[in-house]
């Protein structure tokens, strides 16, 4: 049942970042590895919910591979001066003794599990993206449907800094040939892909690695319009639909926001025609997501444009003008794939005026001050707690409304103080008028 599984799940999360030694995490990882490795050869791995594959992002893995190879060399070699007299192994059975009783932790031993413990976990994320000896020759239907993808990508997000470089190229090409079959992922899929590249090249060697961001951004200016739209393409049980969606879409949005942070924020985009094409397409989104998904995206948005407006290269404030206004060659093309193609200066970001009257007071907000030039309130209003704000306001049901006070009908104190203060403010100079008795006044 769900209450035994993530008691299991809760147990195995508290276990890895208990574990000091790291002697127990190995071999629950072992055990685990062995089961995704037999479920997935049989069932496309279909047979293992994702929350035991999200187990494993609470282990503390600190040790990079190749510190973990010199850790492995010096074991083995101290384990080979421990042989050579009896008098030595009798005095490492007695350090080892007083270390357990001690408490204190083994930093070689602990370099050796922590070693072997991502081994069997990068080689298990490998294998459910059909990946085995750094090649990738085919990829087959089961794995692109699988439900353990994401569990996959996001696992590679966070522990690819600790994996050889060699794997890092494997891992790029298994990603770019992911992202080349992007109509057969799930839109969750094609998100982790792209922040486990994005994640990946801001790592170590990212000098070194000849990658150009072009490949990994045009899917993720293509994936943009398909955040917020219902699909079925969750094959897990659910009681609740809606709830199951909209938790589904925050998560998305999560990911969105953190893509557009390594590709826009952590570095500096040279080409202004592709910024320009992101923005308009994110304001485009903005109109058919829900407020929970348009808040956090305008957010965004308001921040990109915000950092590069202050370039003399950039026409940013050029799309915040009215159309017949902007002196520019060509048309808007909203169909085009990449977004250095879609001439996106011929055009204005014409959706904030229609989102400036959204019912959400949140929306209609970013959205008039975006139109307005105003900058980001931070860290208060940082897309990433803005996303979580309104997940939270969207679970309880809560729209914050702005008091609006109006005078009642039958109230007249208040129109009557208002001519009294008039009256008292103006000044009037009035001639007397000139009548026939004129000569009865007195000077």
């Amino acid at each position: 049942s769900d209450d035994v599984r993530l008691a299991c799940c809760h147990a195995l999360s508290v276990l890895f970042t208990k574990d000091v030694q790291g002697e127990a995490s190995l071999e629950a990882v072992r055990r685990m590895a062995k089961m995704v490795k037999e479920r997935h050869n049989q069932q496309g791995g279909r047979g293992i919910h994702p929350d035991v594959m999200n187990t494993w992002l609470s282990l503390p893995l600190r040790i990079h591979e190749d510190e973990a190879m010199a850790a492995k060399i010096a074991a083995q070699v101290k384990k080979k001066r421990a042989k050579k007299s009896e008098e030595a192994k009798a005095t490492q059975d007695i350090e080892n003794e007083m270390k357990e009783g001690e408490a204190t932790v083994d930093k070689l031993e602990l370099a050796k599990n922590q070693a072997d413990t991502l081994h069997a976990v990068i080689l298990t994320y490998f294998r459910i993206l059909k990946v085995q000896d750094g090649a990738a020759e085919q990829i087959d239907s089961k794995v692109v449907d699988s439900n353990l993808l994401p569990c996959a990508l996001r696992g590679l997000a966070k522990f690819s800094h600790l994996i050889h470089l060699d794997a890092v190229v494997d891992l790029l090409e298994v990603l770019k040939k992911l992202l080349e079959n992007g109509d057969r992922l799930s839109t969750d899929s094609c998100v982790h892909c792209i922040l486990c590249a994005l994640k990946t090249l801001r790592g170590p060697g990212r000098d070194t690695i000849p990658v150009d961001m072009k490949q990994y951004l045009i899917p993720l200016y293509g994936i943009l319009p398909r955040i917020g739209i219902p699909t079925n393409e969750s094959s897990l049980p659910s009681t609740n639909a809606d709830d199951a969606q909209s938790n589904d879409e925050g998560k998305v949005i999560e990911e969105v926001i953190q893509c557009l942070d390594h590709a826009f924020l952590q570095r500096r985009e040279l080409s202004s025609t592709r910024l320009a094409g992101f923005l308009k397409r994110l304001a485009g989104s903005s109109l058919h997501c829900m407020p929970t998904s348009s808040v956090p995206l305008l957010a965004c948005t308001r921040q990109i444009a915000s950092r590069y407006s202050s370039s003399s290269s950039s026409k940013i404030e050029r799309m915040l003008e009215n159309e017949e206004d902007i002196v520019a060659e060509g048309v808007f093309s909203p169909d085009a794939e990449d977004p250095e193609h879609s001439n996106s200066h011929a055009t204005s970001l014409w959706e904030l005026s229609l989102l400036k009257y959204h019912v959400h007071p949140k929306v209609a907000e970013q959205s008039s001050n975006m139109a307005e030039g105003k900058l980001l309130k931070l860290p208060g209003e940082a897309p990433s707690k803005l996303c979580a704000q309104m997940k939270r306001d969207a679970r309880e049901g809560h729209i914050e409304q702005k008091p609006m006070w109006k005078k009642h009908p039958l109230d007249t104190t208040a129109s009557s103080r208002k001519k009294s203060r008039r009256r008292q403010n103006q000044v009037r100079f009035i001639t007397p008028r000139r009548t026939a008795n004129w000569h009865m006044q007195t000077n």
